[in-house]
């Protein structure tokens, strides 16, 4: 059993959210580009890997032929005698499994699997990072102030990434410090190929607004309270139009709360 592939796979599995067989998937795939490195074609290449112990076997399927000056290709045929060292039962004409060992591989050709791997890992990786953020697109988030640089763009922790959040996207007077917990919404998220998946934050968006509010009135989060519109000027005043699904219900009332408790939290 091959017990460090098969912990490496483990630690990828559990910490980059990358499925196991996917990672064999790219495995095969690295072995499969080394021989056709090596050998110059793969066409007759297989490659198993056992799922449960990790271990892998790399062979040519071969055919059979009388004697070695019938041989007129090395990579897919093999002489009567030697083929029949590997199994008494051959005879000319079958078609024979032939191990191929990976220290035959050179140098330049085990570099290239390995960067078939690493590639195949960064891709997936890729992908977990953008369908997590993506899911959470028009949602609240909480990041962690890292640092503000000399425009005052503010570098924020958001979990498994960072972001940025824009002066443009900043309410005028706030400030921050680094450590700071801050909501954020997210406006956007794209997976572009540079500089990778890339989650677009607002504090000046009503959006925002919208989303405290569904989350501090429980009206509003279950639908007895409608928001209909939001205007917004980000630091100075918010207007926020609603109306009542349900008779008997005050909308205003439902969302200031007893003594304004529920919009001082808001706000």
């Amino acid at each position: 059993m091959n017990k460090e592939l098969m912990e490496a796979l483990d630690v990828l599995e559990k910490e980059k959210e990358i499925s196991k067989e996917t990672l064999f998937e790219a495995i095969e795939n690295s072995l499969m580009t080394a021989c056709k490195n090596h050998f110059g074609k793969a066409d007759n290449v297989h490659v198993e890997i056992n799922r449960e112990t990790c271990d892998f076997l790399v062979y040519a399927e071969k055919e059979v032929v009388p004697t070695k000056d019938d041989v007129e290709d090395d990579c897919l045929q093999i002489a009567l005698e030697d083929a029949q060292e590997i199994s008494k039962r051959a005879q000319v004409g079958d078609m024979i499994h032939v191990e191929i060992k990976s220290k035959e591989f050179g140098r330049i050709a085990t570099q290239n699997a390995k960067n078939v791997i690493l590639q195949k890992i960064r891709e997936e990786e890729k992908a977990a990072l953008y369908n997590e953020y993506h899911s959470k697109e028009k949602e609240i988030i909480t990041g962690i102030v890292q640092r503000i640089d000399e425009k005052g763009n503010v570098l924020v922790d958001i979990g498994r990434t960072q972001t940025t959040l824009k002066v443009s996207d900043q309410v005028k007077g706030e400030t921050f410090e680094r450590g700071d917990r801050i909501k954020l919404y997210v406006v956007s998220v794209s997976n572009k190929e540079k500089p990778g998946t890339l989650v677009r934050v607002s504090r000046t968006s009503p959006q925002l607004v919208e989303r405290l509010f569904e989350e501090e009135v429980t009206e509003i989060k279950d639908g007895i309270v409608e928001i209909m519109g939001i205007a917004r000027e980000a630091g100075s005043r918010t207007k926020m139009a609603v109306r009542a699904k349900a008779p008997n219900v005050d909308p205003v009332g439902a969302c200031v709360g007893v003594n304004g408790a529920r919009v001082k939290a808001i706000v």
